[in-house]
């Protein structure tokens, strides 16, 4: 089996081990809306933490949204379930309603980038126990969440709830031309170094907007260092895992989002060592692009061989990837 040929004109991108940045020429295009969302998540007595409300609004760069939320709860004579319920509003109630938390709340989309959604947010907790205020920023993953309060309430919901809290998330939204396309990598990892040249395939296919994990399994190579006593040869045991996440842009470009964790150890020693990072590119379907991945971080407490990592450094490691789109 045999590695795609890396032509004329192939996109080469240094994975940094630090996440952001611009890649020129393949700069990912932005994706300019996100959905935010205010949501009240409950833990009931002796029970798991479920979401009880939400109130969201899909906003552009720069778009603001506000949301007064006013939590409830009904405690039946009976032995049913408890009842909850989280009411909206567009202007403020003069006071809450209830023993419960009545949140007034306010977000401002700062950035919606994939994988990469930064928030502005204020929140003002009203209630009999006090009022609280608090103003922060956030930077979210798609799909990630945020807690921002969190309040007992065995005494005000009656024994029906230990807690409530009040969490944001964000979100891309989905175009509907594409939302149901499906995105498949040809992914290569190559090792190379020390007189040795390791390579493996990963053959995966995603949905539009869907963060497709991948797992190389564990590498092992022969460093030339001084082994451990008793030892014919220092063997290092390296893994590299990470995810890839695309969209098919409306000129049929592809925007990727790739990330990627490489770690090492000796196959027989306490320590652990690794480096990682991400980067957004912007690639036509079919185009093959290598992303060198850095070596492990040599900043350990428990590793002092510069030898070792010297030598790890000059094993290069890269990803190969070619995204099509499935017809």
């Amino acid at each position: 089996m045999r590695m795609p040929m890396m032509r004329r004109g192939v996109a080469i991108v240094a994975l940094m081990a630090t996440a952001g940045g611009r890649v020129a020429g393949y700069e990912a295009a932005l994706a300019r809306k996100a959905r935010l969302e205010f949501r009240v998540v409950a833990t009931w007595s002796k029970g798991a933490t479920h979401p009880i409300g939400s109130f969201g609004e899909q906003l552009e760069e720069g778009g603001s949204t506000t949301a007064n939320m006013q939590v409830r709860v009904e405690t039946p004579a009976d032995a049913s379930a408890c009842q909850s319920s989280v009411t909206g509003s567009v202007s403020p109630p003069a006071a809450p309603d209830g023993p419960l938390p009545l949140w007034q709340t306010e977000a401002t989309l700062r950035r919606a980038k994939m994988d990469d959604i930064q928030v502005d947010y204020a929140w003002r907790r009203r209630s009999p126990a006090g009022d609280a205020t608090y103003r922060g920023s956030v930077r979210l993953s798609e799909d990630g969440h945020a807690l921002l309060d969190f309040v007992p309430a065995v005494e005000a919901s009656s024994g029906c709830w230990e807690n409530v809290a009040l969490e944001l998330s964000a979100s891309i939204p989905e175009d509907s031309a594409f939302k149901d396309r499906r995105i498949a990598y040809d992914l290569w990892l190559v090792s190379e170094g020390h007189g040795s040249r390791l390579t493996r395939r990963l053959q995966l296919m995603g949905k539009q907007g869907e963060k497709v994990e991948f797992d190389y399994g564990t590498f092992r190579s022969t460093l030339p260092v001084a082994p451990p006593l008793g030892k014919d040869a220092y063997v290092m045991e390296m893994a590299v895992t990470g995810s890839v996440r695309s969209r098919i842009q409306p000129d049929g470009s592809i925007e990727i989002l790739l990330t990627a964790n490489r770690g090492a150890h000796p196959n027989e020693g306490s320590w652990y060592s690794e480096a990682h990072g991400s980067k957004s590119v912007h690639a036509v379907p079919g185009e093959t692009l290598k992303l060198e991945l850095p070596p492990p971080n040599p900043v350990d407490p428990h590793a002092n061989e510069p030898d070792t990592f010297r030598a790890l450094a000059e094993q290069h490691v890269a990803l190969i990837l070619t995204p099509t789109v499935v017809d």
